[in-house]
């Protein structure tokens, strides 16, 4: 099917939910407040570490700071296009994925097409308000390049975290449930980033790099901000997110199509 036929759909379906959504504008609020709080309240607790232990793996409090907004930067990415998936299974389960099959539009677009593109926004402002507290504190000298990487990191990061939800949700092709797996696997990886992983064993490196890498999310990006490239054993890694974050999303997508080749309804 035509890119720009399957974009333009999936930009009328998003925009119709974001117009849904905004019927109840007190719940928007209300949500957006309450993702303010949640992650307030895990600065806090980031805050209490920081004082009581100084520095944690040798990082002090602004620098883990930024790279919690840059996680938190690249979840808002995230959860504004992929969040759907996180509940893909019951579309599995009651067969009602099949009306994606018969649209003229990528099923994956139609999928994430369901929620409202803004589901990010408490995500965004959060992120936004922490990051700035951080260039603050930590000095940080903002250039138009650190700007523009910024930007790209931000994106690579969404792409990264979208391409482990939409590899999460192909399971459920095969076994029809796959809230333990976000559960258990993806929602602890990206609470480990947000801390430096420097301060973890040297295999939950590896996994965090290689295998899931969220690393790339935050820590490595967060030298190039903090000017300490030179200090990683491999420089060029501080500047591969947006790469990473392609090669992440087009490989989940291979997996995507290897389920729905494989998808059979299941029915209700």
């Amino acid at each position: 099917m035509d890119l720009r036929h399957n974009l333009s759909c999936y930009c009328r379906m998003a925009l119709a939910q974001a117009r849904a959504r905004m019927q109840y504008r007190a719940n928007f609020v209300a949500h957006i407040i309450s993702m303010v709080l949640t992650y307030g309240g895990q600065f806090v607790a980031l805050y209490w570490l920081t004082q009581r232990f100084n520095t944690v793996g040798g990082w002090r409090l602004e620098e883990i700071v930024l790279l919690y907004a840059l996680a938190i930067l690249a979840w808002g990415v995230s959860v504004s296009f992929f969040w759907s998936l996180v509940g893909f299974e019951e579309q599995v389960r009651m067969g009602t994925y099949d009306r994606a099959l018969l649209r003229p539009i990528n099923p994956l677009l139609t999928v994430l097409g369901s929620q409202s593109p803004i589901n990010g926004m408490g995500q965004f402002v959060f992120s936004i308000a922490a990051f700035i507290f951080a260039v603050r504190v930590a000095g940080v000298r903002l250039t138009a390049v650190k700007l523009a990487y910024l930007l790209l990191t931000a994106l690579g990061g969404g792409l990264i975290l979208g391409a482990a939800l939409i590899a999460t949700a192909t399971l459920a092709f095969w076994t029809t449930r796959t809230y333990t797996f976000y559960w258990n696997l993806v929602f602890p990886a990206r609470q480990l980033i947000n801390y430096p992983i420097s301060i973890y064993h040297r295999a939950m490196q590896v996994v965090l790099t290689v295998l899931v890498p969220f690393a790339f999310i935050n820590f490595f990006p967060a030298h190039v901000l903090l000017d300490r490239v030179a200090q990683l054993p491999v420089p060029a890694l501080a500047w591969a997110t947006p790469a990473v974050g392609l090669a992440s999303i087009a490989a989940a997508y291979g997996f995507w199509q290897l389920g729905t080749r494989n998808y059979t309804s299941t029915g209700s």
